[in-house]
């Protein structure tokens, strides 16, 4: 009978110290800084999907087993534990380098052509492309594609464009090379392996003929580091 009482008397004990632990630890407060795909209420249902993950106890171990719960355009999420009952959350975007149109839907994908999303919307400042075969596809896999080379130039010209940021609504490819749409400009890069220096000169020039509304064509097919920049109006 004592055993039995003990048993009982241990029993209510660690019910009352998990019970404590439970609300005493609950994470009351969420703070999300950065970021800018999701909203506040997105990110929070993503990170704490798992159940009972709203206790920071919970939430600590689930991040050693687990990793954090991220949304398909979140590249890390750092989090902070301010209080008991506070955790900050810091997002890092994941940098979306184009999309492609595919059946009325917008495929996302990042600067290694890995598919990120599929969206019924085109989201504001990501260069649609245009022009190139695409393969089949599968999200959080890369594009399959015919011509490999050509799609490395896609990409090599989509991290120049982020990294100068550079306003560009579409990359287009033909026979002819790769043209560039800008506002109301359009930029003829010709074909090249490589065009650093292109994207480099046409950093300030489109931030311009944009802050002017200026509509025309530049040609670089025959671009050389140094050379000017020439800007054919339309009448």
């Amino acid at each position: 009978m004592r055993i039995l009482k003990r048993f009982f008397a241990t029993l209510c004990v660690v019910i009352v110290i998990i019970f404590v632990l439970y609300f005493w630890f609950h994470i009351d407060t969420v703070k999300i800084e950065g970021g800018s795909v999701y909203s506040d209420s997105e990110i929070e249902k993503s990170v704490f999907c798992r159940k009972f993950s709203d206790n920071a106890l919970v939430f600590r171990v689930y991040n050693k087993l687990y990793g954090i719960n991220k949304l398909p355009f979140v590249e890390d999420i750092d989090v902070k534990y301010e209080s008991h009952d506070t955790v900050v959350l810091h997002i890092y975007d994941k940098k979306i380098s184009g999309c492609i149109k595919y059946m009325g839907q917008y495929v996302y994908f990042d600067k290694d052509g890995i598919v990120l999303q599929s969206l019924s919307e085109h989201k504001k400042d990501v260069p649609m492309v245009t022009g190139i075969k695409f393969g089949k596809f599968s999200i959080g896999k890369a594009f399959s594609v015919k011509d490999e080379k050509l799609f490395s130039k896609i990409m090599n010209i989509s991290q120049l464009i982020s990294h100068y940021n550079i306003n560009v609504s579409r990359i287009h490819s033909s026979s002819d090379g790769i043209m560039l749409y800008s506002g109301k400009v359009r930029v003829f890069l010709g074909k090249k392996d490589m065009y650093d220096d292109e994207l480099a000169a046409l950093s300030d020039v489109l931030k311009t003929t944009a802050k002017r509304n200026l509509k025309g064509s530049i040609d670089m097919s025959d671009y050389h580091s140094g050379d000017k920049i020439i800007l054919k109006t339309n009448n």
